[in-house]
Parts: structure tokens; sequence; C-alpha cells
């Protein structure tokens, strides 16, 4: 599907999503606990639906009712059997990670390790980068009752500590929070153009790491605002600056945009894990813009975007990325031409009412095939 946006959106008030990050981390809990648990969650998207799909092959029977999954548990071994799987991986009760990619290891263990007959320890070495994401998990176990322990090490390290034969106790009802990351998305396009943009539903005290859009557009000089559940963002006369990415990668498709509608240099580093982690996404990032008309330069850890205020448009490929689709439709603000994004279909993953939400703003969006 092509998607050629021929209205950037102008403004209006949007209902921030419901986290994918938080409702995975809720399904597997639920999963685990004594009894059934109802997760409200009014969105879900490709993400949920495989997570949803796998819990449900390990013995968990979850629905989707178009309002929340309805998440029956798996049938729990008893804390002798369900320490069979992990001989060996957790010899001696510790694992050792490295801090890079030490989030992805802890979401999948840290749960799991709770129902072992024996206490477990897992020390993450070196500087631990996205622990933003393993928060997310130990307060999804804590809701549930399950307790992790984290603490410093005198060589730098952290040790997370799970006490063993804990229960997984449900909370009957939970409600997911919005999120941040795909409410980025019309924050930024309020701060390049239109007459505003207020987006509600959110969480300023959250765990999700890419509520700091906010402090950084009100860097980059836009007008923000807080209320309530919500936040209002307008555009004004924006400058250059410095980002530091390394605890919010996901942001930055939507960051460089911003940044190319500002006068002057602006540089986006610690970056280099969407550069060698993600198939070149880095690359992806800043060909795409310069195809709009953008001048983007990668390097080792990150783009240096030199601001050009107006873009001029043109076709682009997602190349099957949902994050390039939406950066793509949100650059139209600043673009002189109509945009259009080959395989636009691929926000599905993420965020599969995008373009609705898009139109909701006052966007128009023309889909052919």
């Amino acid at each position: 599907m092509k998607a050629g946006i021929v209205t950037p959106i102008s403004g209006g008030i949007i209902k921030a999503t419901a986290s994918n990050q938080q409702a995975h981390r809720m399904l597997i809990c639920a999963s685990l606990a004594d009894k059934e648990t109802y997760i409200q969650c009014n969105e879900t998207s490709d993400d949920l639906y495989t997570a949803m799909e796998s819990l449900n092959n390990t013995g968990a029977k979850i629905r989707y009712d178009g309002g929340g999954f309805e998440v029956k548990p798996i049938r729990l071994p008893s804390a002798t059997e369900a320490s069979a799987p992990f001989t060996g991986v957790n010899k001696n009760g510790v694992l050792t990670l490295s801090g890079e990619n030490a989030y992805q290891s802890l979401s999948g263990l840290l749960p799991a390790l709770a129902l072992l007959k024996t206490d477990s320890v897992i020390v993450v070495e070196g500087r631990e980068e996205l622990k933003a994401k393993t928060y997310m998990t130990i307060d999804a176990m804590e809701l549930f009752g399950v307790k992790v322990e984290r603490e410093a090490r005198d060589d730098g390290g952290i040790a997370y500590k799970v006490a063993g034969n804990q229960k997984y106790i449900s909370p009957g009802t939970i409600k997911i929070e919005g999120d941040w990351t795909n409410a980025a998305i019309w924050l930024c396009a309020a701060a390049i153009g239109g007459e505003g943009v207020i987006c509600s539903d959110l969480n300023r005290f959250s765990r999700q790491s890419d509520k700091e859009i906010v402090n950084i557009l009100e860097r980059f000089g836009a007008i923000v605002a807080y209320k309530g559940d919500s936040v209002a963002v307008r555009r004004s006369n924006l400058r250059s600056i410095r980002i530091d990415v390394a605890e919010i990668p996901e942001l930055v498709p939507m960051l460089a945009v911003v940044a190319a509608a500002t006068q002057g240099q602006n540089v986006i580093y610690n970056a280099a894990r969407l550069r060698l982690g993600e198939s070149g996404f880095l690359h992806t990032i800043s060909s795409t813009l310069n195809e709009l008309g953008a001048d983007v330069v990668e390097n080792s850890d990150g783009l240096i975007i030199n601001g050009k205020q107006r873009l001029k448009g043109g076709t682009v490929s997602s190349l099957g990325d949902q994050r390039i689709v939406m950066m793509t439709a949100i650059a139209s603000g600043v673009c002189e031409d109509t945009v259009a994004i080959k395989d636009a279909e691929a926000v599905s993953k993420s965020y599969p009412g995008f373009f609705e939400d898009f139109e909701k703003l006052g966007g128009k969006v023309i889909n052919s095939m």
C-alpha cells in the first residue's frame, strides 16, 4: 500500500494509545498468576497479538475483547519442576549479563526466576543501558506481588536478586497507561507545524523513558504545558540542540524530523545501537529524510542534522519499518510538496490506528495499492 499524505495535521486533541511495552509485561505476569486477570487496553497491535499467541501456546488462555485482554493463567508446575529448564543457565543461582543488552534478557528472565525453588541473582556488568525497560518489568511483577531487589555493586555493576517460591497474585483488573512513544509522534508534529496538539491519558511520572520528549521539545523551543493527564505542544521558533539518546533510541526518528525544521546544526549522539544493532536504522533515517530534502549526515555515534526549516517532499519507501512510516508522515508538516510512503501498512506492527489518528488531527491521506 502507498499512503499519499495530501495535507499534514493541523492540530487538535488526541488520546494516547495504550502502552505496548507495559501491556506486554502485564500479559506475561497475568499468565503466571493465581487467577484470571482483566487488562484494560483499548488498542492493540501486531506485537501484542504475537505476544498473546505465544503465551496461549504455553498454556494460557488469552482473549482480546476490543476493550482489553481476558487472561486465564497457565497451570503452573511446582517450583521444583519449574527449576529444571534453568539448570545450567542459572548455575549456582548467579547469571552474568553484559549491560549493553541486559534489558532484553532481564525482561524474560526476571518473571520466570521468581517461580524457581531457589533464590537467584543476575549480575549486570558494565553500564546498564535502557534500564527503564527493566524497571517496567519489575513494576509489573510487583503489581502482582512479586519482589525483585536491585543493588549497586562495588565493581560498578548491578545485582538483581529474586527470591524463589514467589507467587503471582492477580490484582483483578489493570488499566494500561498511555504510550509515550506513540504520543511523541503527535507532540513532535505539533512542534513543527499546525495549531497545536493536546495529547491526553499520559502519566507524567511513568517509568517509560520516552516521556523525556516533553523536556526535549522545550529545549528545541516549542511551547509545552501540562494539565492533569494531558500534554499540550505548540510550535514556536525552533533552535538547534544536542540530544543524548542513549536511553531514548525509539525517539530518534521523530527527533530527527524536529531537528530538520530548526535553524542551525543539531547533534543526536549515543545512538550507535541504532546503527549496529538494528540493521543500519540510523542510515535508514538519514537517507529517508535526505530524500525529502533534509540535510542529515550519519556518523558512528548518531546523526548531524543541519536544519533547513522547510523540506521538498517526495516519495519514499518505509522498507517495512513502522517507525519510518510515522516519521515520514510527520515530516509532511514541513514539506512543500506531497509526501507519499510505500509499504505504509507497516504501521500495524505497533500503531494500527496511526493514519486514522492522523486524520483526526486534520491531516488528509489518500491510500492506494
